[in-house]
């Protein structure tokens, strides 16, 4: 395996950043935050990517949703049960559309579409705030270290009514109990490593024209010693106790020898030393950086970045290029990844470039793009799973720990099959999603959403000059990945509504645009 070039031998062989155009920035900040808004597209032209991202990345977490929730009430008992989940949805998509600390809470959107938790799968009471609360400790770690995160997510309450590990119980040879191997098992395949190894490009390493796997049953059975004695700390008396990480009863923890991934964890270690070992052994294994890495990519710019591509940012986890080879450090990994020259410079013919639109960004784009806000403070906003009337996809609501797609999902006998190409989101997407979302663009393009609303001043301006019109709702949705010939297409059916009904012209612009292939499928 040849010697990786380090992050910052590689960021200086680049080529500088040119001054972004207003397309440009509005690209960059789909990629980048949950969408555009006019003020950002300006602050990115004026200070240019970096120095807007930098600024971008210096910013504290903003106010939590679990502070949020209590703020509003929540924390009683009429919402104690699970199924009663809807103030859940209320925080999600006001931090969504409108956190100052946009790119921080992206990166912890795209983390828990990898460490996922669904909330119906929280078993403790108060399961809203179980994912609240596990949603927070991604955007408190998002842009920190890798084995911390890592160590807070296997602390997670939430993560462990998931993956059925709270109070889990060392082996008993006397019944033939072995401990429960979930979390053990998910953690390497889907949260650090994968099945096979890995070069640093994201290729799969070959052995005698073989591919290597990266465990076995036999380390899946001892890291599962490791997840043992781990549960709620403290009664269920109130919600706190969701803001805590699970606490350890060494009684229940296996004092047993610990093999895994070439360590050993000798015989008679507690608890807390064993978790510390286990992390520290998953998080500096060589396929953290390409498998994360990649994934990181396919969430917030392209699902099938090239080798090039995915190389440099598993360079960048392996040594933030800060001068002390610093590894796992994932602001330098989300740097790398939103200023590399493929993501700012990239062919946007090309069909292997892009990723389609996930329907929450899709909405969240709509939201920040035309400034909606909540009229009374409350958020209201439904379940969206629904894939007949609204999304298809609502936040934190995957029923599985594999997500609402996988990253390498193929959709089977199709062109992208053909060229041996991914499309992840394409794994909840059919006939009846197309038309549900179609569905639910019409209504709150044409009146909001409950609560949520926007006047569309500026547009509702422009409504006399379609071709204006049509131009400053693709800026805004698409940036410079829309076609002139699109854009004249819509402007023309746009032209056929009377100038006196300005507001309609208004909600069949957006409505086109937001429905076109070319917005649909983020370049």
């Amino acid at each position: 395996m040849s010697a990786t070039p380090s992050a910052a031998a590689q960021q200086s062989a680049a080529p500088p950043l040119s001054r972004p155009t207003p397309g440009q920035a509005s690209r960059f900040l789909a990629q980048a935050t949950f969408g555009p808004t006019p003020a950002d597209i300006d602050a990115v032209v004026r200070d240019g990517y970096a120095a807007w991202l930098d600024a971008q990345l210096a910013l504290p977490p903003s106010q939590t949703h679990f502070d949020w929730l209590l703020q509003q009430g929540k924390n009683t008992e009429a919402f104690k049960g699970n199924g009663i989940n809807a103030p859940l949805e209320s925080t999600l998509w006001r931090k969504f559309i409108t956190a100052p600390d946009q790119v921080r809470a992206r990166v912890a959107f795209s983390l828990s579409e990898i460490f996922v938790v669904g909330v119906s799968s929280i078993t403790a009471s108060w399961p809203l705030f179980g994912a609240a609360g596990f949603m927070d400790l991604l955007a408190e770690h998002a842009l920190g270290d890798y084995r911390e995160l890592l160590t807070a997510v296997s602390r997670n309450l939430s993560m462990g009514c998931m993956l059925t590990y709270r109070g889990n119980r060392k082996e008993d040879p006397r019944t033939g109990r072995h401990p429960d191997e979930n979390y053990a098992r998910e953690i390497m395949q889907l949260f650090s490593i994968g099945l096979l190894e890995l070069e640093p490009d994201g290729s799969v390493r070959m052995v005698d024209g073989a591919p290597v796997e990266t465990y076995a049953n036999a380390d899946v059975q001892g890291l599962a010693k490791v997840f043992t004695g781990w549960d709620i700390d403290g009664p269920e008396t109130d919600v706190e106790f969701h803001r805590r990480p699970m606490a350890l009863n060494n009684a229940l923890h296996s004092m047993a020898e610990k093999r895994f991934l070439g360590a050993v964890i000798p015989p008679g270690t507690d608890g807390r030393l064993s978790l510390k070992r286990a992390m520290e052994v998953i998080s500096a294994h060589p396929n953290v950086g390409p498998f994360i890495g990649t994934q990181l990519i396919q969430r917030l710019v392209t699902s099938n970045p090239s080798r090039a591509y995915v190389r440099r940012v598993s360079a960048a986890f392996d040594d933030d290029g800060a001068g002390a080879g610093a590894r796992g450090n994932l602001k330098a990994v989300v740097r790398a990844i939103l200023l590399d020259p493929e993501a700012r410079n990239p062919d946007l013919g090309a069909p292997d470039w892009g990723k389609v639109r996930e329907p929450i960004l899709r909405f969240s784009g709509w939201a920040r793009a035309f400034e909606a806000k909540s009229t009374n403070g409350a958020w209201a906003m439904p379940d969206t799973t629904d894939n007949t009337i609204r999304l298809a996809q609502s936040p934190m609501r995957s029923a599985s720990v594999f997500n609402f797609f996988r990253p390498r999902y193929v959709p089977p006998v199709t062109e992208l099959a053909r060229r041996h190409l991914v499309a992840p989101e394409l794994q909840i997407t059919d006939e009846t999603s197309v038309a549900g979302y179609l569905n639910f663009l019409a209504i709150y393009v044409d009146r909001g959403w409950e609560d949520l609303q926007t006047p569309y001043t500026a547009e509702i301006a422009l409504a006399r000059d379609p071709a204006a019109l049509v131009a400053r709702v693709t800026l805004l949705l698409a940036g410079d990945a829309f076609s002139a010939q699109t854009a004249a297409a819509i402007a023309r059916a746009v032209s056929t509504i009377p100038p006196e009904r300005p507001r309609d012209r208004v909600r069949a612009a957006i409505t086109l645009v937001a429905a076109s292939p070319e917005y649909l499928v983020q370049k």
